[in-house]
């Protein structure tokens, strides 16, 4: 096997071939470096790439190797990094041209340093909305990011470079962040596997925050083995097993739950046929109606907490060149300096009094199944979105089925959903608070099913 198609071999085998000396994690890094200068021309996912850095690590990894030290059980894995991460020596640009002029990076945000201290190596940083505050995978300043099944049509975001490159195969991991579904809008879309793990179960440091008690990190992955050797790696278990990790008891058989009411109500055919493909995994599925009227609610409430927070994070903003930052955000950033501290006080009341609601969801299932975008891809020139009669915005609508599921702060994979010829479209695997376990045990069998 060439050191090019060797990227398209997973993680544990790029590994295991550099443990055995067969391929070198230089060539692995190269090659990866290679494909993203002759390829992302079409796509726009990645920002900048990190050469030196790239090489220079590999170099380590093969020195490891040379001198028989365990090099960590993601060897010469080469990963990407969506730009709001903090990576040394390079400048944290986070989609703003506001940052451009920052200095560089003196350290590692804390997941890059776990990924590279389990052996892998990063490539390049990737494009997404600005500051993370977007849906789309459209800047206005650096441009769009496009769907890799058909360059016409959008990503998502925010993470969407990230969930892009992954797709387009220029490494098998990439990082990402998630405050509203800025994870799981763009995998289902790109048809990645995706982990958005419970608020606070991973370190933030060294990323640019968007809104602080909602940013959760995680990222993504082309298969579900790569996406259980990549959340090891994120939490500092070193792990050569491509099984669902297991860090929590688990219910079997697993007993699942479909959502429907308002996200059945706001998802079409193609969405639908991703949950009930999911579905049909499971012996035990039930199902659980939330109205439309409640996640109304729900979304109003965490678009309070967003801007809150989003305006007091970049407040410094107004004071930059106008230039320098998009109306939209300026907008977003105004609109929260003028949210009273009673209304967000009562948003977080509304966040308690939700997570409990869906918290007794789960006496009665370990996992829940829900449509993680209302449909597929929409195209750059779609104004709206047809969603079963309803004209929906597609920069406002996107991310209505994540952001619920995001406010009462859950664990969530996004799992592909498509069949072959189909737009990619995903589904959302959701445990309780800490159930993490659960969610893999759930996507493990899902790809033994789907074979993905």
């Amino acid at each position: 096997m060439s050191d090019e198609t060797m990227l398209d071999a997973g993680v544990h085998a790029i590994a295991q071939a550099v443990c055995a000396g067969r391929v070198s994690a230089v060539s692995i890094a190269r090659a990866a470096l290679e494909r993203i200068a002759t390829r992302d021309v079409r796509i726009q996912a990645v920002q900048t790439t990190f050469d030196a850095r790239a090489l220079e690590d590999a170099r380590r990894i093969d020195e490891a190797v040379k001198a028989g030290r365990d090099p960590g059980p993601l060897a010469g894995v080469p990963f990407l990094v969506k730009s709001n991460f903090d990576v040394a020596g390079y400048t944290t640009v986070a989609g703003s041209p506001a940052r451009l002029a920052l200095p560089e990076a003196r350290a590692d945000a804390a997941l890059v340093a776990r990924l590279c201290a389990a052996g892998a190596v990063p490539v390049g940083a990737t494009h997404m909305d600005e500051l993370a505050c977007g849906a789309t995978g459209i800047n206005p300043y650096f441009g769009a990011v496009c769907l890799p099944a058909d360059p016409a049509r959008m990503t998502g975001g925010s993470s969407s470079g990230s969930a892009a490159a992954v797709a387009a195969g220029y490494a098998p991991l990439a990082l990402g962040s998630d405050t509203n579904g800025s994870i799981r809008a763009p995998a289902a879309l790109c048809g990645v596997w995706a982990v958005k793990p419970g608020n606070g179960r991973f370190d933030l440091r060294g990323c640019v925050p968007y809104a602080p008690s909602l940013d959760a990190g995680g990222g993504f992955a082309r298969s579900f083995a790569d996406l259980v050797a990549f959340y090891d790696a994120l939490r500092g278990h070193a792990s050569h097993d491509s099984r669902a990790p297991n860090d929590g008891p688990i219910h079997a058989p697993l007993r699942v739950a479909v959502l429907t009411g308002g996200f059945m109500q706001y998802a079409n055919a193609d969405a639908w046929r991703a949950v009930q493909r999911a579905a049909a995994c499971f012996e035990h599925v039930a199902e659980v109606a939330i109205d439309e009227a409640s996640l109304t609610s729900i979304r109003d409430a965490a678009l309070t907490v967003s801007n809150y927070e989003l305006a007091r994070t970049h407040r410094l903003l107004l004071d930059v060149d106008s230039s320098l930052v998009s109306t939209r955000l300026r907008e977003r950033i105004v609109t929260g300096l003028s949210i009273a501290n009673a209304a967000y006080t009562q948003a977080l009341a509304d966040r308690e009094a939700w997570h409990s609601r869906l918290h007794t969801l789960f006496d009665s299932s370990d996992v829940l199944i829900a449509p993680a975008t209302p449909c597929a891809a929409p195209r750059f020139a779609d104004a709206t979105i047809d969603i079963n009669g309803t004209a929906l915005d597609p920069t406002k609508s996107l991310g209505r089925h994540t952001q619920p599921i995001s406010f009462a702060a859950l664990p969530v994979l996004s799992a592909p959903g498509h069949g072959m010829g189909e737009l990619p479209v995903g589904v959302q695997l959701i445990g309780a608070s800490g159930g993490e376990a659960a969610c893999f045990a759930a996507g493990a069998q899902i790809a033994r099913k789907s074979y993905r």
